[in-house]
C-alpha cells in the first residue's frame, strides 16, 4: 500500500524531443511531460568499474505512483536541478502501485 502522505515533493518528468536547428542538424532537447507528487531520497552510491567502464553514480531515488508513461530516456526536474534516469523505473513488488526511479544529478 502506498503511503500518499510521503509523496510530498513535486517533480517534473521531461521527455526527449528531436528537433532540427537552423543549420539542419538534429538537436536533442527535453520538454515537460508530466508533473507528479513524489518522495525524494538523496542517495549516494559508489562509482563502480564494470569491465573497465565507470557506471553512473546514483545520487537520488524518486518514488512516484505507478505510471506506464515513464521511461529511462527521460529526465527529472526537482527544485531547479535536472537528473538523468538510470535504468528503467522499477515497479515495487510488481503491484502497480509505486515506482522507484534511480537518477544521477546532472552538472
Amino acid at each position: 500500500m502506498v503511503d500518499i502522505g510521503k509523496l510530498n515533493k513535486r517533480i517534473t518528468f521531461l521527455r526527449p524531443v528531436q528537433a532540427r536547428d537552423s543549420l539542419g542538424q538534429d538537436r536533442l532537447s527535453y520538454e515537460p511531460h508530466v508533473t507528479v507528487w513524489a518522495t525524494v531520497k538523496p542517495y549516494k552510491s559508489n562509482d563502480r568499474s564494470l569491465m573497465g567502464k565507470k557506471s553512473p553514480e546514483v545520487s537520488h531515488k524518486f518514488y512516484v505512483r505507478y505510471r506506464r508513461d515513464l521511461a529511462a530516456d527521460m529526465r527529472i526536474t526537482y527544485r531547479g536541478r535536472d537528473f538523468a534516469i538510470i535504468g528503467e523505473p522499477v515497479d515495487i513488488d510488481e503491484r502497480h502501485e509505486l515506482l522507484e526511479i534511480q537518477a544521477e544529478a546532472l552538472v
